[in-house]
């Protein structure tokens, strides 16, 4: 018996090292910056530590928490299409002739209930992290050029400690003054150049 458990225990940690490994390739495949889009549209608020969510502006937050709730909202009703859908072929393939199953199949069709939410994983619905990107991006949850965008050229915008880079035709825009912001506690001040 205890062989059996021991072997047991070994293929689960086996199947869960292949399964890290693979997320582990499947994210070096985008940028830095690909990857904190991805996980702030379908993981909000929740990829900022306490402190950063203290810290942000009211109108950041608020729009971090608006682009959550629509990726959830347009997740949840693609989730609930593809398991409609299997299970309209599952129907119609076991049940083809069944009065139940046609009007089962023309009454539901393959639209999802926005009130209910499905908890089924991606992985169970054999949805890849491509899929999710490609139906984002489809949303306009993620920008046109998401599969295009550069590490080198977004990195600044991931950093907490992000300082802008104004050049002189941006200084003499905004009449000689720059903008400073401390990364200790975000606070915003002008200086005049």
């Amino acid at each position: 018996m205890s062989l059996f458990l021991f072997l047991l225990t070994l293929n689960s940690q086996l199947h869960m090292a292949k399964t890290l490994n693979k997320e582990a390739l499947n994210s070096e495949q985008y940028s830095l910056h690909q990857n904190f889009l991805y996980n702030r549209a379908l993981y909000g608020l929740g990829i900022y530590t306490p402190e950063e969510v203290v810290t942000m502006l009211p109108e950041k937050r608020k729009r971090i928490i608006r682009l959550y709730k629509k990726t959830q909202k347009i997740i949840n009703l693609w989730k609930q299409e593809i398991v409609n859908i299997l299970a309209n072929k599952l129907f119609t393939d076991i049940f083809p002739d069944m009065e139940f199953t046609k009007c089962l199949v023309e009454y539901y069709g393959t639209e999802g209930d926005p009130e209910y939410i499905n908890n089924m994983s991606f992985k169970n619905l054999k949805i890849s992290k491509e899929q999710v990107i490609n139906k984002l991006i489809e949303n306009k949850i993620l920008p046109k050029n998401f599969n295009e965008l550069n590490q080198e050229e977004n990195e600044s915008r991931i950093s907490s400690k992000w300082r802008p880079h104004i050049s002189a035709e941006s200084r003499e825009c905004t009449g000689g003054r720059t903008l400073e912001i401390s990364s200790e506690t975000r606070k915003y001040t002008t200086t005049s150049a």
